[in-house]
């Protein structure tokens, strides 16, 4: 089976399970998982930030940041496609009690004018919802994989700062907008309060996020951390994994980057299919067969009958992440599975 319905996927190496199965470990609630606690220092010097905690997951990770820098009724802006409002807001309503002002913009780049225009949008009495943080994501899912440019990013920072807002930034796949553009993970880092990133992705690791930032929004961070019944003991297995994937996986997604682009040259040949735009500007691409006579379900059924398994991202719209373990033959298989199903519509 052929599986791009995400990054997330990506399964360990036998390298990986191997160097994890020796790690030294003990009780992180304790602080006392050595493992743990030289991931969390590495990533300290990989990043240049004052503190690092280690987490279940990247949707924790980005609760932690929300919890730390507000307090219940203000308000977070962000685009609407972002992952903390596309498919995390139910959570963040509920448990981080802010309110999400989303805004639609037409390229999926928060500016600063997009954030002025939220503050400016409703009354701002002190008894009113005030706008504490801002909140961006690099690479982007919900734009395909789009990396946020690094000089908006700091203008966000100039401009939030002087409004005494709090900047966050989702990169969970931090790591493709880095191989990209070759902009240092500490550069990003210096433009942010508060920066999240994922082991689990494109990177291979079986579990676990990294939340970065300044020692007294961290130290904040480990006491919600395990309120949130997030206090894991012995998980220096899990922080090794994660230690492994930062040494020796980063340079595979440059790779799979390539194959993409490749991917999505394939895909552009094939009659009643149309990509997003940005497909292929990392690891993801869009594809909608709005123009074939097949709902986005019975498209998806009928290619994972073949042995291709894809994300309905919305209807009429599909998502393919391409990662380590699909090599360049599975790709031109997708391409020939596609083809069959789309030329058999009108059957």
């Amino acid at each position: 089976m052929i599986n791009l319905r995400s990054d997330t996927v990506t399964q360990t190496s036998l390298q990986m399970r191997s160097f994890l199965s020796q790690a030294e470990v003990g009780d992180d609630a304790y602080g006392e998982d050595k493992s743990v606690n030289f991931l969390q220092d590495y990533c300290k010097e990989l990043f240049g930030v004052e503190d690092a905690l280690f987490s279940t997951s990247g949707m924790l990770s980005n609760r932690l940041a929300l919890l730390c820098q507000t307090t219940p009724g203000d308000e977070v802006v962000l685009d609407y496609h972002y992952h903390i409002n596309f498919f995390d807001s139910a959570a963040t309503a509920s448990i981080c009690h802010v309110v999400l002002n989303t805004r639609s913009t037409q390229t999926g780049i928060l500016t600063v004018e997009e954030v002025d225009k939220a503050l400016q949008s409703k009354p701002r009495y002190y008894y009113f919802s005030q706008v504490k943080a801002v909140v961006v994501e690099n690479t982007i899912n919900g734009w395909v994989g789009k990396i946020f440019p690094f000089d908006e990013l700091k203008r966000l920072r100039l401009y939030t700062q002087e409004k005494s807002m709090a900047l966050h930034l989702d990169g969970a796949r931090l790591f493709n907008a880095h191989v990209e553009t070759g902009i240092s993970l500490s550069d990003y880092a210096s433009q942010v309060d508060t920066l999240s990133v994922c082991f689990s992705k494109g990177l291979g690791a079986p579990f676990g996020s990294i939340l970065l930032g300044k020692k007294e929004i961290l130290h904040e961070a480990r006491k919600h951390r395990l309120w949130l019944g997030s206090g894991v003991h012995q998980s220096g297995f899990q922080a090794a994994a994660a230690y492994y994937a930062l040494k020796h996986n980063i340079p595979f997604l440059k790779t799979d980057h390539e194959k993409t682009k490749t991917f999505k040259l394939s895909l552009e040949k094939i009659e009643d299919l149309e990509l997003h735009p940005d497909s292929g500007s990392t690891n993801m691409i869009q594809m909608s067969v709005q123009n074939s006579n097949l709902s986005s379900q019975e498209f998806i059924d009928a290619c994972e009958e073949q042995g291709l398994l894809l994300f309905p991202w919305l209807p009429g719209i599909i998502r393919a992440v391409v990662h380590r373990d699909i090599s360049e033959k599975d790709l031109h298989r997708a391409v020939k599975i596609i083809k069959d199903v789309l030329g058999k519509k009108n059957e």
